[in-house]
């Protein structure tokens, strides 16, 4: 008992969190983290901001005003004149080569891709939400396990420090009893300390006070039946990176597009309203048209177009690698789903079968009839196949996580 409270005691230092802490689930803590997070946030913000409109492809007209008014003084004469000017001028370009349909078509691309892009800072996010929530459930499935054996191990250092001070058991036996009890203590404290930190992290990615503790549920739910067909066909129409190089190919298409237009004529409409005050008013409308076209500018303009040609094919071979990727990508998480789905099932019975060979062997070593080494070994054998179990039941939420955000499913 008095182990008990010292073990306690070389814990305390760990819970520092608040002492009634509040189930959070990971419904709550996805719907905390697109409320609060600041990388959301921003990518929100960045999403509503408007690049296409007529004005900022150069399609409406402009309309200036000017005024000037001076004063002019001749030697040696005392008259001075004044005069005052004012004017009301529109510009309009009617046609550039279609360059401003095709700027337009550009600012969609980039209004889009900022749309794209906030989705994909939300599946990030949702991502490492969902991951380090099971990584606690995960670590805590684990603690539990710890705190068994350590049970076994003090239960083991009461029984061998009983016997020594009978003097029925040596002094080495004991020693060896308390040094895997300290073990089993050492093991128990990495595992709390590996817990909290993985708490501050999601409360990091919620965007809440870093101290507020929380308590997770018991398991790790999965999906038991992914289609990969499903997956892969959304994943070719869905999936963020895939569709972030597909606007960035038709951005560098529209840049070529107006490159190109710079071969082709410019007309302007031009007209106004102007007053001039000198000795005597006159004033008048005019109107006219301009068309300009460059006929040599240092070649400046087959350069231009031959790197825009360049640009142009590296954005389709970057879609292709991005898809290439995709593939792959989606072919290996599937492989870790699978494997790691099966080995649930079957570290689930190896639990079961170590847990009752540990409980046999505690038994039997307080007997005579098993040794301390054979004890420690049941210990290892429970501990390593709760961790195999564990870690296979994470990585297959993992894997199936990832694939969901692959297939543009994620937080869907």
């Amino acid at each position: 008992m008095k182990h008990i409270f010292k073990l306690t005691l070389l814990f305390l230092p760990f819970l520092g969190f608040a002492e009634t802490p509040q189930l959070l689930t990971i419904d709550k803590a996805i719907e905390i983290a697109l409320e609060n997070n600041f990388s959301i946030r921003i990518a929100k913000n960045t999403s509503e901001q408007v690049n296409a409109t007529w004005g900022s492809a150069g399609m409406l007209p402009s309309v200036n005003v000017n005024a000037n008014y001076s004063i002019t003084e001749a030697p040696g004469d005392a008259r001075a004149f004044a005069r005052s000017r004012g004017s009301v001028e529109l510009g309009w370009t009617v046609f550039d080569g279609f360059r401003m349909f095709a700027a337009y078509d550009r600012f969609k691309s980039i209004d889009e891709l900022n749309s794209v892009l906030f989705r994909a800072t939300v599946e990030n996010v949702i991502r490492q939400v969902i991951s380090q929530y099971y990584l606690i459930v995960s670590a805590e499935q684990q603690l539990k396990s710890i705190r068994q054996t350590l049970a076994v191990s003090q239960a083991r250092y009461d029984y061998v420090l009983a016997r020594f001070e009978l003097e029925s058991a040596s002094r080495l036996a004991m020693l060896n009893a308390r040094v895997d009890f300290n073990t089993d203590s050492s093991t128990y404290r990495r595992s709390l300390e590996q817990i909290l930190s993985a708490k501050t992290n999601l409360n990091q990615l919620l965007a809440r006070d870093i101290n507020t503790d929380f308590t997770v549920v018991d398991e790790i739910p999965y999906a038991r039946n992914l289609n990969f067909n499903e997956i892969h066909a959304k994943a070719l129409e869905q999936n963020t990176d895939l569709n972030i190089s597909r606007l960035q190919a038709l951005m560098v298409e529209s840049q070529k597009r107006e490159i190109n237009s710079l071969l082709m004529p410019t007309v302007s409409l031009n007209a106004g309203y102007d007053l001039f005050v000198l000795d005597m008013t006159s004033r008048g409308l005019f109107y006219g048209a301009t068309v300009r076209m460059n006929l040599f500018n240092g070649l400046e303009t087959q350069r231009r177009r031959r790197n825009a040609q360049i640009a142009f094919e590296n954005a389709q071979h970057a879609e292709s690698a991005t898809r290439l990727n995709l593939e792959a990508q989606l072919r290996l998480n599937f492989i870790n789903y699978e494997t790691n789905r099966d080995l649930v099932e079957l570290e689930s019975e190896n639990i079961q079968i170590a847990r009752q060979n540990m409980d046999i062997s505690l038994v039997r070593y307080q007997l005579g009839a098993l040794s301390a080494l054979e004890l420690r070994e049941a210990q290892r054998n429970y501990l390593n196949a709760i961790n195999r179990y564990t870690n296979s039941l994470f990585l297959t939420k993992l894997s199936e996580t990832i694939l969901l955000q692959l297939a543009g499913e994620l937080g869907k």
